[in-house]
């Protein structure tokens, strides 16, 4: 995979007819994955908590008692996106990508849940444009096809907000294809929200983004086309700190304060989220693929090893393990 491998002749025909229809179109075709942020409503409230019930609260078709029963809301739950519909008992919320309502008095304002805001912009960029004064952190190459990635936290100088900022950009030979900037506001310094790696399958790669304020999108490799996205208000992911992918392109992810991983699909449908539920296992570190089972390494405040948990295909955990690191065991 990596190295200056010449492209194959079968390869070359297949990019220049890639390059010569992106001439005759790029014009024509929007680029889809743009995304600036809009201003809130007045009426907007954001995420709120689950409180003062004995189990759960009902997110309903329409505000009112009656009405059908679109989800359960368990106590301490989070919903998104929280609108005051002028209605004395309901709000207009969101709960795992579902739109409903919820009664008032059942709910509290929760900021700290709230996504930090992010834009996103593709523009092509050259080599040193897309690196600029940042660092590395993908550098993909198959035969002449590379994909590069670069990570920076920047500061605005008007109000002082920090952003961390993530380009990333496909280049054929060393000239651009596509590129693609991914802005998110800083609102936790040891945490990184912005990353990129490499996902689908063998002869059809593709390029993983994910924006921890808006969530995880596959981008076309040879366009950069945006070809779907999960996001965080239907699937949590946390800050996407660990990340795989297995041999059918399924993508496990998790963050390193929670959730417990996830698998999306190759095509982007979300097949399970896992539940260790165990209050001593947590922080996960590295996700591995072997076999039919996932791995997942969880720190979980050991000083000289960590928490091996082992999930089948369907996200079920199989076993929780003490595992010492390899230090330890040659002492």
């Amino acid at each position: 995979m990596e190295g200056g491998l010449p492209v194959k002749k079968g390869m070359k025909r297949v990019l220049a007819a890639f390059l010569l229809a992106l001439i005759v179109f790029s014009a024509a075709v929007p680029a889809g994955a743009d995304r600036i942020p809009e201003k809130k409503a007045w009426n907007y409230l954001g995420a709120m908590e689950v409180k003062y019930v004995k189990e759960w609260v009902s997110l309903r078709e329409e505000p009112h008692k009656t009405s059908a029963r679109l989800a359960k809301i368990p106590l301490g739950d989070i919903v998104y996106n929280c609108v005051d519909i002028k209605n004395d008992k309901f709000y207009k919320c969101e709960y795992e990508g579902q739109v409903g309502y919820v009664l008032k008095k059942y709910l509290r304002p929760a900021p700290a849940y709230e996504p930090p805001v992010s834009s996103a912009v593709t523009k092509k960029m050259t080599m040193e444009e897309l690196v600029g004064t940042g660092e590395i952190v993908l550098d993909w190459k198959e035969y002449n096809l590379t994909v590069v990635a670069a990570h920076e936290v920047v500061k605005n100088k008007t109000n002082g907000k920090k952003w961390e900022v993530l380009r990333v950009g496909g280049f054929l030979d060393g000239e651009p294809l596509w590129g693609h900037e991914e802005q998110v506001e800083v609102k936790d310094e040891n945490k990184t929200l912005l990353r990129a790696f490499i996902g689908g399958v063998a002869d059809d790669w593709q390029v993983m983004l994910f924006d921890g304020g808006y969530g995880l999108s596959m981008l076309d490799l040879l366009s950069g086309k945006e070809k779907w996205m999960v996001t965080v208000a239907k699937c949590k992911m946390g800050d996407g700190a660990v990340s795989a992918v297995d041999a059918n392109g399924t993508v496990y992810i998790a963050g390193s304060d929670g959730p417990d991983p996830v698998a999306i699909s190759m095509d982007g449908h979300v097949l399970w989220q896992s539940n260790v539920n165990n209050p001593g296992v947590y922080n996960p570190f590295e996700i591995t693929i072997e076999g039919s089972n996932i791995l997942v390494k969880y720190e979980s405040g050991m000083t000289n090893g960590y928490k091996l948990v082992t999930l089948n295909q369907t996200g079920e955990v199989t076993s929780i393990k003490n595992q010492r690191t390899k230090a330890e065991e040659d002492e």
